[in-house]
C-alpha cells in the first residue's frame, strides 16, 4: 500500500517565532521555535487516506530548531546565498547536538549549508516526552496511541513545516537532509513520502535495514557485538577475568546503585554502550578497572557511580520505549518483510544464545538491545513497563517507507557504511543501498558507529565527492 505523501498537511495550524542569536567562535546560532499539530492528521498506511484522530485533532506541540550560519571569512558564499540543510539526529530519543566548538562535522558543513540542527519531536527543548506525560495520558492503549505520534513519519512532517517557514520568499523551497544513525531512517521516510522536498541526501551508519525482518535484524547486530566484545577483551586481557568476577560478585551480593535500585549481573552487561564507537570504547576499561578498591572485597563507589550513569533510561526513556518499534514497518498482513509486532525481539534472539548469558564464562557486554527487565529495574521505567509491554506486542504500525517510491527515489542519496557497525548491520544495509535509487556508498573497514563524530570532515569529504559524481 502506498502511503499519502506530506503534501496534505495542515500549515494554517501551525506558527513560527525567532529566538535569541549567540555566537561561538565563527558560528552565528539562531534559535527557531515552531507549533506544529500533535497529529498532523496523518497515520501513514492505515487505509487508502490519511487517518485523523479526531480527539487530538486540535493540539499543537512546539519544535525547536538551531540554526547554525558559519560566518567565517575564509568562506566565498556568502550565508543568505546558501542552501538550508537539516541534521536528522540519531535515536530515537536524541537531541539535536549542542555547538560548543566552531569546528568538527558542523564547521565542515555549514560551510556550504545553512545548518539546521532540529530537537525531534519528544527531545531537547521540543515538547518533552517523558514517563509523567505519557502515563497522564490515559489508559495503556491511549498512551500506544500517543506514542505512535512520535514515530517517523510525525518527525518529517515536523521538518515539513520547518522548511515551509524557513525558505519562505525563496525560488527552490527544497532542502538537503544529513542523517545520522536514526536520522538514516528518518531520510528513508522522507524520500518516502516527501521526495519533492528534498534536493539531495547525506546519511552515515543509517542505511535502515528496512527490508529485513526484526529478528534477522537483530541477530547481526548481537554477533556484531560479539566481535566487538573479543576485540575489547583482545587489547585488555585483564578485563575478561574482571568482567565475570563482578558478574559473579552481582550474582552472590545484593548491590545497590547510588540511585538505590539493585545492580543485576545482566544490568551490567548494559555497559556494551561503551563499544558502539571509536570515542569511548576505551572508557569501559577504565570503569572496570574501578570496580575493586585495593584491599576491600566491594565494588568501589567510583565504579557503581559511573556505571549508574550508563545503565538508566532517566534522561530518554523515548529511546527505550520506541527503540524496536522503528523496525515495525507497517500492520500484519501488509507485505513489509517488517511488518507486524516486534515481540522483544532483542531479548528474544540473545535468548537463543547461551554467549550472552550473564553467567558465561566470558562475559558479554550487550549494545543498543533492550529487554523486558529494563521495566522492572530501572526505576525511571518502571510506570512505563504496561506500555511497553503493549508497544511490543502491537501488530497495527502505519507505514515508515514507501518502498516503491524508494526503488524509483531520483534524489542523490550518499551514504557512509561501517563494516564493524555493532548498530546498523553493514550486509542489511548493502541490501538496503542496492535497490533504492540513486544511492551511492562509501565504505570504511576502520570507522564505528560514531565515525561523524570522530573523523566527521574526512567522511563528509568522500560523500561530498559521492555526490559531485
Amino acid at each position: 500500500m502506498t502511503a499519502p505523501h506530506l503534501a496534505k498537511l495542515n500549515l494554517p495550524q501551525a506558527s513560527h517565532r525567532v529566538g535569541a542569536q549567540h555566537t561561538i567562535g565563527s558560528f552565528q546560532l539562531t534559535d527557531h521555535w515552531f507549533r506544529v499539530p500533535l497529529t498532523h492528521g496523518l497515520v501513514f498506511g492505515k487505509g487508502e487516506e490519511a487517518s485523523t484522530d479526531h480527539t487530538r485533532a486540535n493540539e499543537t506541540i512546539q519544535i525547536y530548531a538551531r540554526e547554525v550560519v558559519n560566518t567565517s571569512p575564509d568562506l566565498t558564499v556568502s550565508p543568505e546565498r546558501r542552501p538550508y540543510m537539516i541534521f536528522l539526529q540519531g535515536g530515537p530519543g536524541g537531541k539535536s547536538p549542542r555547538p560548543v566548538t566552531d569546528s568538527g562535522w558542523v564547521a565542515e558543513l555549514s560551510k556550504t549549508h545553512q545548518l539546521i540542527l532540529l530537537d525531534q519531536r519528544g527531545t531537547g527543548n521540543s515538547t518533552p516526552l517523558t514517563a509523567r506525560n505519557i502515563t497522564e495520558q490515559g489508559t495503556t492503549e491511549e498512551q500506544v496511541s500517543y506514542l505512535e505520534l512520535f514515530r517517523a513519519d510525525s518527525i518529517v512532517a515536523d521538518a515539513e513545516v520547518v522548511r515551509d517557514f524557513l525558505t519562505q520568499g525563496r525560488a527552490d523551497k527544497r532542502w538537503s537532509t544529513m542523517g545520522q544513525s536514526y536520522g538514516g531512517f528518518l531520510t528513508l521516510s522522507y524520500l518516502s513520502f516527501a521526495p519533492e522536498s528534498v534536493k539531495d541526501s547525506r546519511m552515515t551508519a543509517g542505511l535502515a535495514p528496512i527490508r529485513a525482518k526484526v529478528d534477522d535484524v537483530y541477530r547481526s547486530t548481537l554477533q556484531r557485538v560479539k566481535e566487538r566484545n573479543e576485540e575489547f577483551y583482545g587489547w585488555y586481557p585483564e578485563d575478561q577475568e574482571r568482567a565475570a568476577q563482578i558478574a559473579d560478585f552481582l550474582r552472590k551480593n545484593t548491590v545497590y546503585l547510588p540511585t538505590g535500585e539493585r545492580l543485576t549481573d545482566h544490568r551490567f552487561q548494559m555497559l556494551g554502550h561503551f563499544l558502539g564507537g571509536n570515542g569511548r570504547v576505551h572508557g569501559l576499561h577504565y570503569v572496570l578497572e574501578s570496580a575493586f578498591a585495593e584491599g576491600e572485597e566491594r565494588l568501589s563507589s567510583q565504579f557503581l557511580a559511573a556505571v549508574g550513569a550508563e545503565v538508566s533510561f532517566q534522561a530518554n526513556p523515548l529511546y527505550g520505549l520506541m527503540h524496536e518499534t522503528i523496525y515495525a514497518d507497517g500492520p500484519a498482513g501488509s507485505g513489509s518483510p517488517s511488518a507486524g509486532a516486534t515481540g522483544w525481539s532483542a531479548q528474544r534472539m540473545a535468548a537463543e544464545r547461551q554467549d550472552f548469558s550473564p553467567e558465561a564464562e566470558t562475559l558479554l557486554f550487550t549494545g543498543e538491545h533492550i529487554f523486558d527487565w529494563y521495566y522492572r529495574e530501572d526505576p525511571a521505567l518502571v510506570p512505563l513497563a504496561d506500555v511497553a509491554q503493549a508497544l511490543a506486542e502491537k501488530d497495527d504500525w502505519g507505514r515508515l517507507y514507501d518502498h516503491s517510491q524508494l526503488a524509483q527515489n531520483q534524489t542523490p542519496l550518499v551514504a557512509a557504511a561501517y563494516t564493524p557497525d555493532i548498530y546498523v548491520d553493514y550486509e542489511h544495509s548493502m541490501s538496503t543501498a542496492s535497490w533504492v535509487g540513486s544511492t551511492r556508498v562509501w565504505t570504511s573497514e576502520t570507522h564505528h558507529h560514531d565515525g561523524l563524530g570522530v573523523d566527521g570532515p574526512a567522511i563528509l569529504e568522500h560523500l561530498k565527492n559521492l555526490l559531485a559524481d
